[in-house]
């Protein structure tokens, strides 16, 4: 019985913690296009734009947050929480246009990164 018992409690531990788990955020890049990283910063209000292959840039959405931890969700869950830009790195991208923001910058269009992917050096689209 306490084989029965141990084994039964380890099948369903096991389908807690492994059949339940979730894709991570900005995973899946389905519908993706190839960018490139631009380090605007030089212009004023500029800071990293998305450059697609056709020359269209894409001036991301960062979300901001000040106050006491913990951080919101969509702050947290944003694809680009912990991305490191860097001048010509190479991405795959999913994005949302916003109609109602503005920018500053004003090279591009305002985008929610929806999901990102970096590329190899040696990757080619």
């Amino acid at each position: 019985m306490k084989t029965l018992l141990s084994t039964l409690l380890f099948l369903s531990s096991s389908f807690i913690f492994f059949g339940c788990a979730e894709e991570p955020i900005g995973a899946s890049c389905d519908n993706a296009v190839f960018a490139t990283l631009k380090d605007l910063t030089g212009l004023d209000g500029c800071g990293f734009v998305f450059e697609l292959a056709d020359g269209t840039r894409l001036e991301p959405q960062r979300l901001f947050y000040c106050g006491t931890p913990s951080l919101p969700k969509e702050v947290t869950e944003d694809p680009l929480y912990n991305f490191q830009f860097t001048d010509g790195k190479q991405v795959r991208i999913g994005f949302e246009e916003i109609t109602d923001a503005m920018s500053i910058c004003m090279v591009g269009k305002v985008v929610k990164i929806t999901c990102i992917e970096e590329l190899s050096s040696t990757s080619t689209e």
